[in-house]
């Protein structure tokens, strides 16, 4: 998968992809936030995004007061608001707010976006929807039309167990594509 500091894919995806990839060149996320090595996650990289789906941008962050600086810079934007949480017992900075159509989310961690959470679904979600195509796309866009978030949507149809499907869903990162087509072919 590319990285998706590259808006390329979004430029030439369909029309919400399409502005999705204009607001974030319009707030400049990409060369703002440089310094934590900021990476598009969420859903609308992939083709199961619904006109629910939001912006969210991953970030390495090791200095908060740093990333909250570079990010006063949306602080007049409406919605604005900014969070020192712990996610899953790490440490973050969450900064949320509104940018034309789109809620858009900064987040950081101190350890490297292809060590967070919301990369590793990215990338596995994305593995999922190419190795099992069009069925996998259209049912798990509808579960999200119906009202589940990403992660609930794939463990549903993928079938998986267990009473975290943040976890269960994160717990594919490291298969091989064959565990991943089993996996798809027993469900």
């Amino acid at each position: 998968m590319r990285a998706w500091t590259d808006l390329e894919p979004l430029r030439r995806g369909d029309p919400r992809q399409r502005r999705a990839a204009a607001v974030l060149e319009e707030l400049a996320v990409f060369e703002r936030l440089v310094a934590f090595h900021p990476a598009l996650a969420g859903t609308l990289p992939l083709p199961i995004h619904t006109e629910a789906s939001d912006l969210d941008v991953l970030c390495e962050v090791h200095e908060p007061d740093a990333f909250v600086r570079a990010c006063e810079a949306y602080a007049a934007l409406p919605g604005f608001m900014l969070q020192h949480v712990a996610v899953r017992g790490v440490a973050s900075t969450v900064v949320n707010f509104r940018a034309g159509e789109f809620a858009v989310e900064l987040f950081g961690q101190p350890q490297p976006v292809a060590a967070q959470h919301g990369w590793r679904h990215l990338q596995v979600e994305a593995r999922v929807l190419a190795l099992a195509g069009a069925p996998a796309i259209a049912a798990i866009t509808q579960y999200k039309r119906e009202g589940l978030k990403t992660e609930p949507a794939f463990a549903r149809w993928l079938g998986l167990q267990g009473d975290d499907p943040y976890l269960a869903v994160l717990a594919l990162a490291d298969a091989s594509d064959e565990e991943l087509r089993a996996l798809i072919a027993r469900r």
